[in-house]
């Protein structure tokens, strides 16, 4: 048998209608709708013209066991991939929609909504006990946690079980590249000792995939963000919490400006220019000054 395991929001479902489509040859019609309106590629649940030939499960989250003839796909992101990986596995859990821009209102109602919060909820009532609201500071802490330590972070998305099995590791950057996702799947292919045939209509199932990735687009706006602030130029900004917590992991990364007090209030900045002129002043304190003899 051919299996995909994988954690939610990392496009296992997408990934199998691929590799059904255009490796094991299966007949189905991608041309018609295959997203729910939260961009999930779930519509061929329930479609008696789908053939599984492979199959996307959360295997190792759900601890469900292998056979031992199957060979195993597995989607494996890198810390760079977070921003997209936990931004899609919020807002699309279990089709239902989360709201992720005002979590600091009725927090625990919101999250309770999804089952793979549990971890958050526990944080959030052993760190400041049970209310209906929390700070979007507290909140934006939370994600930027799982941006930058692995253990909260990365492994929580990578902790696959131990296997004998074949196993191929499916970049999960190759999502985003169309050239990138072809030469992947030539190799999943090759792992599966079958070929590669791809179609305009893979393509064009590809772009509807890209255009209705919320974590894909937040990643490029959140790079525009950026650069706007490495380049001292105005831009007003409206993030939600994930996309707040990976300005600053970038800050960070780039200016070593743990204590900034403006990264850390529950007010965010609005506009490019303020996280821009205090980050460059924050800096400017570290320049050697000359001598005067």
């Amino acid at each position: 048998m051919q299996k995909i395991d994988f954690f939610g929001g990392l496009h296992g479902n997408f990934l199998e209608v691929s590799i059904n489509y255009a490796i094991n040859q299966n007949g189905y019609d991608i041309t018609k709708p295959q997203f729910t309106k939260d961009g999930a590629c779930h519509l061929k649940i329930g479609d008696i013209s789908y053939l599984r030939i492979i199959s996307a499960q959360h295997f190792s989250y759900n601890e469900l066991e292998f056979d031992h003839n199957d060979r195993v796909v597995r989607i494996v992101p890198s810390m760079d991939d977070l921003l997209i990986g936990f931004t899609n596995s919020f807002l699309r859990a279990g089709d239902e929609m989360f709201d992720i821009d005002n979590l600091e209102n009725n927090t625990l109602t919101k999250l309770s909504k999804i089952e793979k919060s549990k971890n958050f909820v526990n944080t959030l009532v052993q760190d400041h006990g049970i209310k209906t609201d929390y700070s979007r500071s507290t909140l934006r802490n939370y994600f930027y946690s799982m941006l930058t330590d692995q253990e909260n972070g990365l492994e929580l998305l990578t902790r696959f079980t131990p296997v004998d099995n074949p196993v191929y590791n499916f970049s999960f950057r190759s999502f985003f590249d169309i050239g990138m996702f072809y030469y992947e799947l030539n190799k999943v292919a090759n792992f599966l000792e079958l070929n590669f045939y791809p179609t305009l209509d893979l393509a064009k199932f590809h772009s509807d995939f890209l255009s209705l990735n919320q974590g894909y687009h937040s990643e490029v706006k959140c790079k525009q963000v950026l650069q706007a602030i490495l380049h001292g130029k105005s831009m007003d900004i409206n993030l939600n919490l994930i996309e707040e917590a990976w300005i600053n992991n970038q800050l960070i990364r780039c200016f070593r400006c743990h204590d900034l007090p403006i990264l850390w209030q529950d007010q965010y900045a609005t506009n490019t220019l303020e996280l821009s002129q205090a980050v460059f002043d924050w800096k400017s304190r570290d320049y050697p000054t000359e001598s005067i003899s």
